[in-house]
């Protein structure tokens, strides 16, 4: 069953790594009715970021998505680039303190060559 009421999930700051990441991108790929997903501030790895991202490819519904303070590293933020690539909804993405260096601020630099839909980054 998909729940088809919840807006806003936050759950910033509580430990969630990639056990609990897989769940949540799992929800995502059938949810119609989810704006807002904060996940700021927990353990996500490279494999959260790309069970993450995966998601993102069929999503149509989310429009903000905080993945701040975590460890998603330049191989995390390829992932999520490929998914900005062809995602029209999400509006919002929050990546700071994330272990960037140029290399995933590269990709992410060219997903929005062809992403129109974001405003903040």
């Amino acid at each position: 069953k998909v729940n088809d009421t919840l807006t806003e999930l936050r759950l910033y700051d509580n430990g969630i790594t990639e056990e609990g990441g897989r769940a949540i991108a799992d929800s995502l790929k059938g949810n119609k009715s989810l704006r807002t997903l904060n996940l700021s501030s927990n353990g996500l790895t490279e494999e959260g970021g790309r069970a993450i991202a995966d998601s993102l490819k069929g999503n149509k519904s989310l429009k903000m998505l905080n993945l701040g303070g975590n460890e998603l590293s330049d191989n995390g933020a390829g992932a999520i680039a490929e998914a900005l690539k062809v995602n029209d909804t999400l509006t919002e993405l929050y990546l700071d303190g994330n272990e960037l260096s140029d290399n995933g601020a590269s990709a992410i630099a060219e997903a929005l060559k062809v992403n129109d839909t974001l405003t903040e980054l």
